[in-house]
């Protein structure tokens, strides 16, 4: 409303006891401003999401928990949560949420931000869900068995092998003597590692990634080379 000002001239004659008369003047003043405690709307900003934490490794059934809590608006709009996951035809709604998966492999997730005015942002990131390998392997090779393969699985993620051998001579005649050749070949049938001429004992091989330049199936080898030999073999893949 515009300010508005009445001038209103009341001329009076009033005769009273005195005789005298008046002459009166009143200014009525509305004051039109807007109302400064009129709520200002959202500027139409979209929300900003994003999902803690990114692109993250976990074992089979192991809880994670992920996080919408560094999601923003910049207009301060109240924020709503909606989660979707790979394999599960269900939203969750919350801004925390606890997940596990019963199997390996790698699953989107997706996290929708929507503000009061009903503008949103998705952000999504990727869980790759491993399980750690371990075998154990025992036998015996000798001149008319004279090799042993033990396969290993060593999947994409993988961060360590480890082959632990513990070697004990089977001659009857203990004048002989048991030696073996060792061999781990990955899965590109390359040689990674190859001892020969390996008596009775123990030992370990190990390796990370920056040692492996292939996934796939690695074969450890133990080859007779003279007499009989015993072997254990423990094997452990981590992811």
């Amino acid at each position: 409303m515009k300010k508005i000002s009445f001038l209103l001239i009341i001329l009076l004659f009033a005769v009273a006891a005195s005789g005298g008369y008046g002459y009166y003047t009143f200014v009525l003043n509305e004051d039109d401003d807007e109302d400064s405690s009129e709520p200002v709307g959202s500027s139409g900003n979209e929300p900003v999401a994003k999902i803690t934490p990114s692109n993250p490794k976990i074992q089979i059934n192991e809880t994670i928990s992920f996080s919408a809590s560094g999601s923003t608006d910049a207009d301060g709009d109240e924020l709503s949560f909606f989660w979707s996951f790979e394999g599960d035809s269900k939203e969750y709604e919350g801004a925390d949420i606890d997940r596990n998966f019963p199997d390996k492999g790698e699953y989107r997730v997706v996290l929708r931000v929507t503000d009061s005015t009903g503008l949103s942002d998705e952000a999504e990131t990727k869980v790759l869900v491993v399980e750690n390998y371990h075998d154990e392997q025992s036998g015996n090779v000798n001149g008319n068995d004279n090799s042993a393969d033990i396969d290993i699985p060593v999947e994409n993620g993988f961060l360590t092998l480890e082959l632990a051998y513990s070697l004990d001579s089977a001659n009857v005649n203990p004048l002989e003597e048991s030696q073996v050749a060792l061999r781990l070949t990955d899965a590109d049938g390359t040689v990674v590692q190859e001892e020969t001429g390996v008596s009775e004992g123990d030992g370990t091989w190990s390796y990370s990634t920056d040692d492996l330049s292939s996934t796939g199936n690695y074969v450890f080898t133990i080859e007779s080379e003279s007499g009989s030999m015993d072997f254990d073999i423990t094997i452990d893949v981590t992811y």
